[in-house]
């Protein structure tokens, strides 16, 4: 009897952490913009259009909130996530700021497993276009796709 109750105990253990939806949150820290496929060098002009056509392509909303910071938002169905990217020619980073129902917990540094893979997903974006570079033409077309 008292190796089934711990069999039983334990399977619900397994059960219970690995269903779980919260993740530790993940931020991008000090990420270097790759170099451009056209041969010029980063600035911080072009890794600011980076950052904005890569949260234009993967549904974020951006605006510009100071010298070199971008506040980037994303709603997905009653998912609501607040990312700042900090921003100069050399690097990037993106930081969490808010969110409602993805379950933040600021004490255990969690949050449900879906924002860090909506953040990697915006890093990607952002790294593709700081190499294949973007000017208004292409920010209006990805704008249009979005």
């Amino acid at each position: 009897m008292y190796k089934f109750s711990l069999i039983a105990v334990l399977l619900f253990s397994v059960l219970v952490i690995g269903c779980s939806t919260s993740h530790t949150l993940k931020n991008v820290q000090e990420s270097l913009p790759p170099d451009r496929l056209d041969g010029r060098a980063q600035t911080a002009k072009t890794v600011r259009q980076g950052i904005m056509a890569g949260c234009i392509e993967k549904g974020w909303s951006c605006r510009k909130i100071g010298k070199g910071l971008i506040e980037a938002s994303l709603t997905l169905r009653h998912h609501f996530a607040v990312a700042l990217i900090s921003y100069n020619a050399d690097s990037y980073d993106i930081t969490y700021k808010s969110s409602e129902n993805l379950d933040y917990n600021r004490k255990r540094n969690t949050i449900h497993r879906s924002y860090n893979r909506w953040v990697n997903n915006l890093d990607n974006a952002i790294r593709k276009w700081l190499a294949v570079g973007t000017n208004r033409q292409e920010l209006k077309a990805a704008r249009k796709r979005a």
